[in-house]
């Protein structure tokens, strides 16, 4: 009976030694998958207004896939790089509204933000010190020329260094005067 059982035991691991080699046999016959970057209009909402290669020219960082979601008139688009989920980078437009840059001001600022000047009808700059998961955050947001809000959000990697925040609210500021809409 002992011999039986050994045999048996020998068979069953032979058995399992040639499924894996069988399995080992499919994997190096297929072939390796390619990664498609997909344009980030690709993902539609707030995307349609970026592609890759506007936003490097602008922040100089290569930023390579992209998610979007629309509420209402509200559309939004982030966009990150596939090897960490920080920096990021969003934006939101209000497809339209009645503010004036009054009320804009007055209402729709942060408290603690900063008034910008030669951004839209008016602008603000809000900076916030890192928290949880990620570091600082910069957040741009204005009234456009169109009657649009539209706000950018930049958040660094836990490891930003403050010349690296201060270096990006320049490039920030670029790129929101380079997106900002005129009526039209």
């Amino acid at each position: 009976m002992r011999s039986r059982s050994l045999i048996l035991g020998a068979v069953l691991l032979l058995g399992l030694a040639g499924c894996d080699k069988k399995d080992d046999a499919a994997e190096a016959a297929l072939p390796p998958v390619d990664f498609v970057e997909q344009p980030a209009a690709s993902a539609g909402g707030a995307c349609i207004l970026w592609d890759y290669a506007f936003i490097q020219s602008k922040i100089g960082l290569k930023f390579e896939v992209a998610a979007s979601d629309q509420v209402d008139d509200t559309s939004t688009c982030v966009v990150q790089m596939i090897s960490t989920d920080y920096p990021d980078l969003a934006l939101s437009v209000v497809e339209s509204t009645q503010a004036d840059a009054k009320l804009f001001n007055s209402d729709l600022k942060p408290e603690k933000a900063t008034t910008l000047k030669g951004l839209g009808k008016a602008g603000y700059r809000l900076n916030t010190a890192a928290s949880g998961q990620h570091g600082p955050v910069i957040e741009i947001g204005w009234l456009s020329e169109a009657k649009q809000l539209q706000t950018l959000r930049f958040t660094f990697a836990k490891t930003a260094k403050a010349a690296d925040v201060t270096a990006m609210n320049n490039k920030l500021l670029t790129l929101a005067k380079a997106m900002d809409t005129t009526a039209g």
